[in-house]
């Protein structure tokens, strides 16, 4: 994979929901709405996307919303993402067909799979498809901690181009680094964008770069140009959002937010629920408002 051309901002997109099945139009709209402001790419279908409230066939159509808004502008990540190998491989060779620029995917999850079983999973993802496949380390949501020397055989699959690294063992991410020079890792958790951009990180992917993805664009232009104290201080203020937002649930929050700034979203699926009255205008007084004015002084 290339670096230059696969790192950078891209947002973890989130999905628009109509009561029976997808808002095409609205999600397109976001699409070109973040092209706009300028992020480098989208990575499509993942858990911000709430891939496992999604039918099959709901996803595919979601990347083929994205894919055919975005032009060709952008690198388009398809996550594929399954419990089972036989979904994801459908996916990721749709996927590869339809013309995303790589696929993506947790581990598998829910049942205690052995390592041998885990990587056996990306070996068949790598040996269905053409385009990269980008592993997904989330040990948060999927239960599923893998270790160094796990994370590096993974890596040496071929095929394998990089890594959504979704956790906070810098340690762990800065020897990947050093032992897979060309491969592409992105930053997973929005809060720590700079802390792994300064581990190796070649850019990020994240769910609140759905609303406020100015931060992050200038976090990673002031990171690359050196100055890391300037860095800090926009990862600083976006972090302040952050530990705003998580008081209502980060999924039901962004939605709140993208519909504030740029037109309705919808509501997240069930089992989530919606936003109580109090919540929704405690969002827009104190964390849309004043974020809306941070972004205006950048």
């Amino acid at each position: 994979m290339n670096k230059k051309q696969f790192g950078g901002i891209f947002p973890a997109l989130m999905t628009s929901f109509t009561e029976d099945g997808l808002n095409d139009k609205r999600i397109k709209q976001h699409v070109a709405q973040m092209k706009d402001i300028g992020v480098h790419g989208f990575y499509v279908g993942g858990s911000t996307g709430e891939m496992l409230l999604c039918t099959l066939d709901e996803r595919k159509q979601l990347l083929e919303d994205v894919l055919e808004e975005n032009n060709k502008k952008c690198k388009v990540i398809a996550h594929i993402g399954c419990p089972g190998t036989r979904e994801a491989i459908e996916l990721a060779k749709h996927a590869d067909k339809a013309g995303a620029d790589a696929i993506s995917s947790v581990t598998p999850f829910y049942f205690k799979y052995s390592f041998k079983e885990i990587k056996t999973y990306y070996q068949r993802l790598c040996d269905s498809v053409e385009v990269p496949v980008i592993i997904y380390n989330i040990p948060l949501l999927t239960g599923v901690s893998l270790g160094y020397d796990q994370l590096c055989e993974i890596m040496s699959i071929d095929g394998v181009g990089g890594m959504k690294f979704t956790c906070t063992d810098f340690f762990i991410l800065e020897r990947i680094r050093a032992d897979f020079p060309e491969a592409v890792i992105y930053n997973g958790f929005d809060e720590d964008l700079l802390s792994g951009l300064a581990a190796g990180a070649d850019g990020g992917i994240g769910s609140t770069y759905n609303f406020m993805p100015e931060f992050y664009l200038r976090i990673f232009e002031l990171f690359n140009s050196g100055d890391c104290k300037k860095a800090l201080a926009v990862q600083s203020i976006a972090n302040r959002y952050i530990q705003k937002l998580l008081k209502f649930g980060v999924n039901e929050g962004c939605k709140k937010l993208i519909s504030l700034r740029f037109g309705d979203y919808g509501k997240c699926r069930e089992p989530f629920l919606p936003l109580c009255p109090e919540s929704e205008k405690e969002i827009t007084e104190t964390l849309f408002t004043p974020m809306m004015d941070e972004i205006s002084k950048l």
